[in-house]
């Protein structure tokens, strides 16, 4: 064999090994190299980079390249749903209520605060405040948690929790959380005209659901509202559930800053106060003036002794303002020693 078939057989042996080696795509042989040329610390793992895809369609030579001027839009965010699920209901809803109409009812409102009803809720509010709020000695324990209830259905329960709540959101730094919790007649809705869609019941029902989904911001800047939400048959149990004991001391711990007012049924109506007695630190009893009698009154109050904090509101009276009827707005201790 001659050389020049030495040298044909040789380049065709190199061709022929070259073609094995680069037996590869484009994005193979480009990955493999700059692999070798960024050589990994000891300490790093070696995370192959990530190629861009060839476009098949070159650019013609000396083609201008165009240049994105806009300014970057921010990602959009992932609505949080679970497959074969509704979507979560939205945060903190808003609800204008009618405050004219609601002035003309009898109601509170932060324009008819300079009325006599304005002078009794103040009077009635400055030792709730006081074991809320005040100073160590006149502090309470969960003092911000007020159930408000009466005996019996009519004396004015939710007429006294709805004004007590208006009060205390004309105060400047103090913020109040009104609760429907009388889920049988969604009375406090009602008058405030709120939808009762969601509400306090949905949420011991629901796990998804967290206490901002449920909430109603109003147009009163320092008034929030919690519906009773819907009608269950159940509701009597829920109320009496871990879930609302739960719900209620991280209420009353999240919202250390403000006033929450529970709107409850009428204590020889239900069994719900006095499971709710538990879970607060003060107690209104709505009393109404030469109707609810000693021993009805008496019934009531042991079925919600577990709160040792209750109050009493004198309501429906002839002659109330200055003459010394507020007297009946008092401690239980004090009450139990009246002849």
């Amino acid at each position: 064999m001659t050389n020049d078939d030495d040298r044909l057989n040789l380049v065709q042996r190199l061709a022929e090994k070259q073609a094995r080696k680069d037996d590869r795509t484009i994005s193979e042989r480009a990955a493999d190299k700059l692999a070798s040329n960024a050589a990994p610390s000891a300490q790093d793992p070696v995370v192959p980079p990530e190629i861009p895809a060839l476009d098949p369609t070159p650019a013609p030579l000396n083609a201008a390249k165009a240049v994105d001027k806009s300014p970057p839009t921010a990602p959009q965010p992932t609505p949080s749903t679970v497959p074969g699920q509704p979507p979560k209901a939205a945060k903190s809803r808003y609800f204008d209520i009618d405050l004219p109409r609601l002035q003309r009812a009898g109601y509170i409102t932060p324009n008819s605060q300079e009325t006599r009803l304005g002078e009794e809720y103040r009077t009635i509010k400055r030792p709730l405040l006081l074991k809320a709020f005040g100073t160590e000695k006149t502090r309470i324990p969960n003092g911000n948690v007020v159930l408000v209830t009466s005996a019996r259905p009519g004396e004015g329960k939710t007429f006294t929790a709805l004004n007590l709540a208006m009060s205390i959101a004309t105060e400047r730094d103090l913020h109040v959380l009104l609760i429907d919790a009388d889920v049988y007649k969604h009375e406090l809705c009602s008058r405030l005209g709120i939808p009762n869609d969601h509400g306090l019941v949905d949420l011991l029902l629901d796990d998804s659901l967290d206490v901002p989904d449920v909430l109603v911001r109003t147009n009163i800047a320092n008034l929030t509202i919690l519906p009773a939400g819907t009608r269950h048959p159940s509701s009597p149990e829920l109320l009496a559930s871990q879930r609302m004991a739960a719900f209620m001391k991280d209420l009353g711990a999240r919202y250390a800053d403000r006033i929450i007012i529970i709107d409850a049924p009428p204590v020889l109506a239900s069994s719900e106060p006095g499971v709710l007695a538990l879970l607060v630190g003060q107690v209104i009893m709505v009393v109404e003036s030469s109707k609810t009698d000693r021993q009805t009154l008496e019934q009531s109050l042991a079925l919600i002794s577990n709160c040792p904090n209750i109050n009493f509101v004198l309501n429906k009276a002839a002659d109330t303002f200055g003459s010394g009827q507020y007297s009946a707005y008092t401690y239980y201790d004090e009450y139990r020693n009246i002849s």
